[in-house]
């Protein structure tokens, strides 16, 4: 159960200080029963050591060989090997020992009973022996471990047995809480980026004013998008008043103008007057247009409407449209993909046609005549780029956030046409899209990469 829960979920930052916080308390439980089970064995194994030497000077007081090897054939018979051996080689005549064979050891050592030939009785798991010379011969007495392997089992049976369950009790426990947490901050997460993204309405759900940190932020959260909510419903109340305030007087302005530019009786200069007059009214009305239309994208509301659009036929249709007027400015226009099959992407087909007609007119404007602009398209597992380059005299690395402005232009660009709203109407569709929009050098030139992620 607790390697279903984490498994896929790992990448939470709950669960993995769920996670970690079980590893700790397991590893210290291990060390703490490691530690208690070490210190109790060894104190064991001193008790058993002491009774091996008492043993071994038990036999070393009897000082008549013939008494010796009565103590020893009698031990012999009623001694239980399972409990103790012991094993004596005199420097003449037979072994005397409770068992077939006793393993030649140097010093105090462990022996285990597959070392040992039983005489017919079941021995201890492992024993602590020691040597010794005795009237002549050589003695080893063996005392048996089984209280140290019986402990062992004891400590297995308590961690088994006690610590394993509340283990798995609090880890249950503590991953559901932990489940519980990420399930709020991802609530928390998708309501920021939904507002990000211009969904003004979103909230995070099931929020109460409790003393809770992910409670209070889920609040604040919610207090945050109604206030913007409102400043954004105040500012789009103003811009719409701006809106209809200006447009009706700007169109009576260019009526007023067309109509005295249509009069016969102007002399020449009256004339250029009235041209320069249209022309940069048609200039207010072009910037007025675009910055309405940044502010509606922005504003996040166009995403209500996104389709499925083929970006690679939606290119080619452009450049097709665009070779005409290019070869008018002495231009060339060329595409390329990497593949003949449609490329799809998320999105408003308008809007995506606005950014190529926009990067077109730039190259157009600003590329020399005789220059080259050449659409590229490519597409991955997980994105669309779509890649515009020109041999043009490029922006400089300085400059190229600034051009993604409103109304920034580069200094050489003052005497050219344009508002310097082209690049930062890009930018806000590229934005609006989940688009990357990167600036590069194309040497020469300038290349405008676009990444669109394609998604399931």
């Amino acid at each position: 159960m607790i390697v279903r829960l984490i498994a896929p979920e790992m990448r939470s930052t709950p669960l993995r200080l769920t996670g970690m916080l079980i590893l700790i308390f397991t590893f210290s439980s291990l060390v703490t029963f490691g530690i208690a089970y070490l210190f109790l064995r060894n104190t064991i194994d001193t008790v058993l050591e002491e009774q091996l030497n008492q043993s071994v000077v038990s036999y070393t007081s009897i000082k008549d060989a013939n008494d010796l090897e009565e103590r020893l054939i009698a031990d012999a018979k009623s001694v239980d090997p399972s409990v103790m051996i012991f094993t004596f080689e005199p420097t003449a005549g037979p072994t005397i020992s409770n068992v077939t064979s006793f393993p030649l050891i140097a010093g105090l050592t462990i022996v285990r009973d597959a070392d040992i030939v039983p005489a017919h009785r079941e021995l201890s798991d492992s024993y602590l022996a020691i040597p010794a010379q005795v009237a002549g011969g050589r003695l080893i007495v063996a005392q048996t471990r089984g209280q140290i392997i019986e402990m062992g089992e004891v400590f297995a049976a308590v961690f088994l047995i006690g610590l394993l369950p509340t283990l798995l009790i609090a880890s249950t426990v503590g991953l559901l809480a932990a489940r519980r947490a990420r399930d709020r901050v991802e609530a928390i997460r998708t309501t920021l980026l939904d507002l990000t993204h211009g969904t003004l309405t979103s909230r995070v759900p099931n929020v109460a004013d409790v003393p809770d940190d992910l409670e209070q932020i889920g609040l604040a959260v919610n207090r945050m998008a109604t206030a913007q909510a409102k400043t954004v419903a105040s500012l789009k109340q103003v811009s719409d008043d701006i809106a209809h305030d200006l447009k009706t007087p700007i169109q009576r302005v260019a009526i007023q103008l067309g109509r005295l530019q249509n009069r016969k009786n102007l002399d020449a200069e009256q004339a250029e007057i009235v041209e320069n007059a249209v022309i940069e009214t048609e200039g207010i009305v072009r910037t007025f247009q675009s910055l309405l239309q940044i502010a509606q994208i922005e504003s996040g509301r166009v995403k209500e409407r996104f389709v499925p659009v083929d970006v690679r036929q939606l290119s080619e249709n452009l450049v097709e449209a665009f070779t005409p007027i290019a070869e008018e400015s002495d231009h060339v226009i060329t595409f390329a993909s990497d593949q003949n099959d449609a490329m799809f992407v998320q999105g408003d087909r308008q809007l995506l046609s606005q950014v190529l007609v926009n990067l077109l007119e730039n190259g157009l404007r600003h590329v020399p005549s005789g220059g080259a602009i050449i659409v590229q398209l490519s597409q991955s597992n997980d994105h669309i780029e779509l890649a515009v380059s020109d041999d043009g005299p490029g922006v400089p690395t300085a400059e190229r956030e600034k051009v993604l402005r409103r109304l920034y232009r580069l200094e050489r660009s003052r005497t050219s046409e344009g508002n310097g709203l082209g690049l930062s109407l890009v930018a806000a569709i590229c934005e609006l899209h989940d688009a990357k929009l990167t600036l590069a050098d194309a040497m020469p030139g300038l290349i405008v990469r676009i990444v669109f992620p394609i998604k399931s």
